[in-house]
């Protein structure tokens, strides 16, 4: 049967304090509530209600049963995705994620260094990759990829400020982005504090437009951050309620406002890149950095069956997310190895009851779950068997 789950939240300075309190139903901590997570990652797994198990350790005790042959040959004896809810009240760092290989080379060099987990200084907190996928719940703002950079030196290239308008000149060579963020997130302090300072002036000057209208409000948050260098290079975006984009490794990105649902592989390495007080290895962020402009990959769900719609990603097996409207009297399949979140409304999996904010996981034993209720739910499993 499925199994209820009790699941952790995460506080950052740039979460809401109203938003993930009201959705599982209680009152505000007085603190911003940034995360919630869903799943077995083992920085913050989610626990078996009830018991306190972590969802880990239920895994762990048989993974054929609760994982299925398939996905513990294709990934090992763990559960390869993670759930969030986002809940995005101001701008939060850009940052890049590894590959796979990236990821390998980059924790074993911390460890090698004798950083322990829970150093600050620490980026790599597991050997896997983090591709992942943001879909909007409320209207949600985000910077995803390089934006042109003929664009970008056009807007430049107006500049009184020697510094921009030498930049415009960088970004007009074939190789000329990559040359600007190189130079950029390598300079020393003060000549960074310089070049900043000239640009948060520019975006006053011109926040009526709105390449600096954006760097202008970036500014108020992150005053002196060299960040604000690379959010002028970066491609805006926002996405309407149910809309989604999926971002691929080494794709800078950085989330401004809204809510959200993010699957994604169960990693938490994250190589931030500014607009943050936390820990910026600008060598290892340049290591992995894609430098080709775009990146982001807007993803269209597709009907697969009453009431659900399936968010394709190819290539990305960790990644099998499904959104379902319940309507009274309709069942919908769920089959595990599967997460289920309930977002509006109410629902029942497998003889399990989930009101709003409630969530539940279904091992691969239950071939023949179904959910059915009356509200939103979104489910999460991996992309093996596409036809789920």
């Amino acid at each position: 049967m499925a199994v209820l789950l009790d699941n952790p939240v995460r506080s950052y300075a740039w979460g809401s304090p109203t938003v993930i309190p009201e959705l599982l139903g209680r009152a505000p901590s007085g603190q911003p509530e940034a995360e919630l997570w869903v799943g077995a990652h083992p920085g913050s797994p989610s626990t078996v209600a009830g018991d306190g198990r972590p969802l880990s350790a239920l895994i762990e005790a048989d993974p054929a049963a609760t994982l299925g042959d398939a996905v513990v040959r294709r990934f090992g004896p763990r559960l390869p995705f993670l759930l969030k809810v986002l809940a995005v009240e101001r701008p939060l760092s850009i940052q890049v994620h590894p590959t796979i290989e990236q990821a390998v080379e980059g924790y074993d060099a911390e460890d090698a260094a004798g950083l322990a987990l829970d150093d600050p200084r620490r980026s790599y907190h597991d050997r896997n990759h983090k591709p992942e996928m943001a879909v909007a719940v409320t209207p949600f703002e985000a910077l995803v990829g390089f934006d042109d950079p003929a664009a970008v030196a056009a807007s430049l290239r107006q500049s009184e400020h020697t510094d921009l308008a030498g930049a415009a000149t960088v970004l007009s060579a074939s190789d000329g982005l990559e040359r600007l963020v190189r130079r950029w997130l390598t300079l020393d302090d003060a000549a960074a504090a310089q070049i900043v300072a000239a640009l948060t002036a520019e975006a006053s000057a011109r926040r009526d437009e709105p390449r600096f209208g954006l760097v202008h409000r970036l500014a108020e948050a992150y005053p002196h951050d060299r960040g604000l260098l690379l959010a002028l290079l970066l491609r805006h975006h926002t996405l309407a309620p149910g809309e989604a984009v999926f971002v691929p490794a080494g794709v800078p990105h950085a989330y401004l406002s809204g809510v959200a649902v993010e699957p994604q592989a169960s990693s938490d390495n994250t190589l931030r890149a500014g607009l943050t007080p936390k820990h910026v290895d600008a060598a290892e962020v340049l290591r992995i950095l894609r430098y080709e402009p775009g990146g982001a990959v807007a993803v269209t769900p597709v009907p697969a069956g009453p009431g659900l719609e399936l968010y394709p990603v190819p290539g990305i097996d960790e990644l099998g997310l499904g959104r379902v409207r319940l309507t009274a009297g309709a069942a919908v399949p769920v089959p595990g190895p599967r997460l289920v979140l309930v977002v509006e409304g109410t629902a029942a999996v497998d003889g399990v009851t989930l009101a709003r904010g409630r969530a539940a996981f279904v091992p691969a034993s239950e071939a023949d779950a179904t959910l059915t209720g009356d509200g939103v739910a979104y489910t999460l499993s991996t992309a093996l068997d596409r036809a789920r």
